[in-house]
């Protein structure tokens, strides 16, 4: 991966984020009554969550740091080297977690659990690439 990748999904990220905060504008009845909303946010949350983890990968490979083995360790050792703040650790490491779980278990999500995450949790979102911005500062 080189600095036009990072670039591509930041833009990605960036795209991602606009549409999910039209979607999370949606009242529940208004959200859930259309079957595309649903789909929309899966997908954009998991391209979101998979690009913040790679360009994650990317950070701890430039500053040659110990290489991860699961999407956990990228956040892990993002924390050890001070780029994201050690309090939200396990909330990013959760965040890679529900990346796992649109992917293989897709159909185990409510509407109303994905809703939920979708109007509480983006800022997490945003937070997490606001750690990744800061190391091109």
């Amino acid at each position: 991966m080189n600095i036009r990748d990072v670039q591509r999904k930041l833009d990605v990220i960036t795209d991602n984020l606009e549409k999910l905060e039209q979607l999370a504008s949606k009242s529940f009845k208004d959200f859930s009554s259309d079957f595309r909303n649903s789909d929309s946010v899966l997908h954009r949350m998991q391209t979101s969550i998979q690009a913040l983890l790679d360009i994650g990968s990317y950070v701890i490979a430039s500053r040659a740091l110990r290489t991860p083995d699961t999407n956990a360790e990228v956040v892990e050792i993002l924390a050890e080297a001070g780029i994201v703040p050690s309090d939200k650790t396990e909330v990013y490491i959760k965040m890679s977690q529900f990346r796992n779980r649109i992917v293989h278990l897709y159909n185990h999500i409510d509407t109303g659990t994905l809703y939920d995450i979708l109007t509480h949790e983006l800022t997490d979102i945003k937070d997490f690439l606001g750690c990744l911005l800061d190391t091109f500062r």
